[in-house]
């Protein structure tokens, strides 16, 4: 076989290992097709996806600018670079200039659509609901049926402020039976920005249901672990806020009561203060206050052990700082938002 035919070969050999998840695979077929020629825009483009998948954002950055170099009229290396300075970079506004550029060359279906969530996304952080939902009004008449996307277009037309529409993306996210739970969860939350109390109540008391009978799942921790880690929380505020808090214990639940979610509770809250707080009730309380953490809503979010202390530790200290009255504009200053 020719080098430029070996070299083709694995390049759709290296692509077709990614989709399949065989990242070892893919770079083994990347080594090959670089010794053959690794400025070769096929390979360039291998180079960068397999950056992507391993997380590599400052080399996948740099194989993408090469490979819309190379590509001048070739919108997908702007969608992903665009998709890399959101989430990698955290600049929505260089973002949405690299996808100004990226338009005027999508024929694709598939790239428009890309390119209008990374959009979305990024009119979204720059606090532009109405530019996010008319962004997504341009996926309006496009046949998706593909659940996963579809629950990605309800989380953003919620975002946007558009819960009717995130209502239609819903339906289809249903067909994903693997995914049931997190789109009740995403149903609860738009009849709530909707306003409809019962029927919010009733998506998330059946996720309540389930989440509690779901199977402990690769991070779990301790009760007793649970409570040193935020007991540890707690010795970082100064001396005289502990002093404060002597009297609030650190209670841990599963995940909240069917009372609390009946009255419109998240059943996925990582923890909440009960009682009343030193705004209610001057610096000592009257009745008895406590911060109560949900033990299975901690282990869900996390990756690994380290970060389900870190969630600890936060969730710890945002609670706190609700007993001493700071508001959610406050905690986002201090970053425990």
């Amino acid at each position: 076989m020719a080098r430029q035919d070996r070299l083709v070969a694995d390049v759709d050999r290296g692509f077709t290992a990614l989709e399949n998840g065989e990242i070892e695979e893919a770079e083994a077929c990347l080594e090959r097709c670089s010794k053959i020629d690794r400025k070769h825009a096929d390979v360039v483009a291998l180079a960068a996806a397999v950056a992507d998948a391993q997380g590599d954002s400052e080399t996948a950055l740099g194989k993408y600018t090469e490979l819309a170099a190379l590509r001048p009229d070739d919108p997908m290396p702007r969608i992903c670079l665009a998709r890399l300075q959101l989430h990698a970079l955290g600049d929505p506004d260089a973002a949405l200039d690299t996808l100004d550029q990226a338009f005027d060359f999508i024929d694709e279906e598939e790239d428009l659509v890309e390119a209008i969530v990374v959009r979305a996304e990024a009119l979204i952080v720059t606090d532009d609901p109405e530019g996010a939902r008319g962004a997504l009004s341009e996926l309006s008449t496009s046949a998706i049926e593909d659940p996963v996307l579809a629950f990605e277009l309800a989380e953003l037309s919620l975002a946007a402020e558009d819960p009717r529409h995130a209502l239609r993306w819903i339906e289809i996210a249903k067909k994903d039976k693997s995914a049931t739970t997190d789109v009740q969860h995403l149903l609860g939350r738009v009849h709530e920005a909707l306003g409809d109390h019962d029927e919010t109540v009733k998506a998330w008391q059946a996720v309540r249901a389930a989440d509690l009978a779901a199977p402990p799942g690769p991070v779990a921790i301790s009760d007793d672990e649970l409570e040193r880690i935020a007991s540890a929380a707690l010795e970082e505020l100064p001396e005289t806020a502990r002093a404060k808090l002597e009297h609030v214990p650190i209670l841990i639940d599963d995940v909240p009561s069917e009372e609390l979610v009946a009255d419109g509770f998240d059943p996925r809250t990582l923890g909440v203060i009960e009682g009343p707080t030193m705004a209610d009730a001057g610096d000592i309380a009257t009745s008895p206050t406590h911060i109560r953490l949900f033990k299975k809503n901690l282990e869900r979010i996390a990756h690994d052990l380290d970060d389900l202390a870190e969630e600890v530790r936060i969730t710890v200290l945002h609670e706190t700082a609700h007993y001493f009255g700071l508001e959610d504009d406050d905690l986002e200053k201090i970053g425990l938002d």
